[in-house]
């Protein structure tokens, strides 16, 4: 029986986590790389991928030296004149703050940072003009120098939170820009400085006046810092696997197959193949596996819709299947973007949706693209477009209805009411899309996104040794194989549903590694009725 109470899924506190006994991800070497030096660091991460925890580590290491690092990595690389050096740490988490304008933001800062004067006995001065945490900042570093350490977590928070309205965000942006020129003229009387966000802002002048900040993100070392490696996985979290894999009734190896589809293939830097899994569904998985592989990064606010949905005139005059892979140019990645006039296809990279993947092209050279990292973030990024994006916008409660449907039938093999579904499907996605019906693989395509919206691993023009299959689902414990033949005339449809059984059985779709009770199915499409006509399984 394993001991859920070890896995730090509502933790974000280093030292309480450490003192509990709980899992840490060691990464402390990579930690010790940038933190040895002094100067402003900085570090981009989608939300839900351990920001705030690497916030945490960073400041019991400054506060406490190495006292909660006992066993860790950076143990041994961390100077011994500093392991138990105590420097005084000023937290700002922008998320934190409850405030409506720059001035109200300005005083929460300010009332953080009085906190720390009144624990230094540093007399507040009546500061003059709108702003005044800038300048008890200067005094509060000045009457130490070097012995301070700045971390700021969330720093784009009032920004991203502003993008409805154009002018409230410039006002923070000027903001903020003061706030770290005040911080960049400081920074040679501090110990170390640290920011994290989502997002970059450097056309927005954000960063202008910080020209000194080094981008971890830059960086290819740094690239698995955050989230958990294929190694990480196995070192950590085997028993915990193994646990999962017996509430499921799959086997080990197969419930490691399943996490890494629905939780893995982040990938940070073109130059670091690393893949890494989001820490926040994983942990929410193993705690509960009983409940399945859920849409963790979605449900709980990882997936940022609000921001995305500022963008909903750009995105819709990008197609859906354009988002799932575009290929880009390497010089693309290194540029900042100003989140008005930002292409879609960066602010998904930024805020998660999309990853990047390198390929070997036809050349003999290399490719890179962006496509969704794994199943969960692909469904929330469809569910995104269906609900938000679209034109003919497609109500939430039709999606879940249409996919706990397509769930519950798979898993009982309900082919009547799976094949109803297809239809349903077919009717409210290819609502009033002219193209939908024009072709079998656009509408092969609706009923691939609908099982991707479900977070049901599915996979179009799957390679057998003789062919590729139209789609294909895995279940844990079974294979399915479509194959769709599009009716264009009622007097067609007998024929094109024998070619298409024909074709799976002749072409041995579905005949792959790893072996599955396989489940062969032909279904014809009806041009005119917008729905399935016919369909056979064999």
């Amino acid at each position: 029986m394993v001991d859920i109470t070890k896995l730090p899924k509502a933790k974000s506190g280093f030292e309480e986590l450490r003192s509990q006994n709980q899992i840490y991800v060691d990464h402390t070497d990579l930690i010790y790389e940038f933190a040895y030096l002094d100067g402003p660091n900085f570090l981009s991460r989608p939300r839900r991928f351990g920001k705030s925890l690497l916030i945490s580590t960073l400041e019991s290491l400054f506060s406490h030296g190495t006292e909660f690092f006992k066993g860790l990595k950076i143990e041994k690389l961390w100077a011994e004149r500093e392991k138990e050096k105590s420097y005084r740490v000023i937290h700002l988490d922008f998320s934190s703050f409850a405030y409506t304008n720059p001035v109200d933001f300005d005083t929460k800062i300010y009332d953080t940072l009085a906190n720390t004067a009144n624990c230094l006995d540093i007399t507040q001065k009546n500061y003059s003009g709108i702003y005044k945490s800038d300048s008890l900042l200067k005094d509060i570093i000045s009457s130490a120098p070097g012995e301070f350490v700045l971390l700021i977590d969330e720093y784009d928070y009032p920004l991203t939170h502003s993008l409805d309205d154009k002018e409230l965000f410039e006002e923070y942006r000027k903001y903020i820009q003061g706030l770290f020129g005040t911080i960049k003229a400081l920074s040679g009387k501090m110990r170390f400085i640290f920011i994290t966000g989502v997002g970059r802002f450097a056309k927005t002048s954000v960063f202008s006046q910080l020209n000194n900040l080094r981008d971890l993100g830059l960086e290819a070392k740094f690239a698995p810092l955050l989230g958990y490696t294929e190694e990480d996985m196995h070192q950590y979290f085997d028993e915990y696997v193994e646990n999962a894999a017996n509430i499921l009734k799959l086997s080990k190896e197969e419930c490691y197959e399943q996490i890494k589809a629905h939780y893995d293939g982040y990938r940070f830097h073109v130059n670091n193949e690393t893949m890494l899994h989001n820490p926040w569904s994983v942990l929410n998985f193993l705690s509960a596996p009983e409940n399945g592989f859920k849409n963790f990064w979605y449900e709980t606010g990882g997936a940022y819709p609000t921001l995305i949905a500022n963008y909903i005139e750009n995105i819709q005059q990008v197609p859906l299947e354009s988002i799932q892979k575009t290929e880009i140019g390497s010089d693309e990645l290194s540029n900042f973007y100003d989140y008005f006039t930002v292409t879609p296809l960066s602010i998904l990279y930024q805020s998660g949706y999309l990853s990047l993947r390198v390929e070997e092209n036809d050349l003999g050279g290399q490719s890179l693209f962006l496509v969704p990292p794994n199943l969960e973030v692909k469904s929330a990024l469809t569910k995104l477009y269906y609900v938000v994006v679209r034109k003919d916008a497609v109500e939430t409660k039709t999606i879940q209805n249409i996919s706990s449907a397509l769930i519950s039938n798979l898993k009982k093999s309900d082919y009547e009411k799976l094949i109803k579904t297809f239809s349903a499907a077919l009717n409210t996605f290819g609502y009033d899309d002219h193209e939908a019906f024009k072709s079998e693989h656009y509408c092969r395509d609706i009923i691939y996104y609908t099982l991707t919206l479900s977070g049901i691993n599915a996979q179009r023009e799957v390679i057998s040794a003789k062919g590729r299959a139209d789609l294909v689902v895995e279940l844990s414990d079974k294979r399915y194989v479509f194959e769709f033949k599009l009716a264009r005339t009622k007097g067609s449809e007998d024929l094109l549903l024998d070619e298409a059984l024909e074709q799976s059985c002749d072409k041995r779709y579905g005949e792959i590694i790893p072996i599955k009770e396989l489940i062969r199915v032909g279904v014809v499409i009806s041009a005119e009725d917008k729905a399935v006509s016919l369909w056979k399984i064999i």
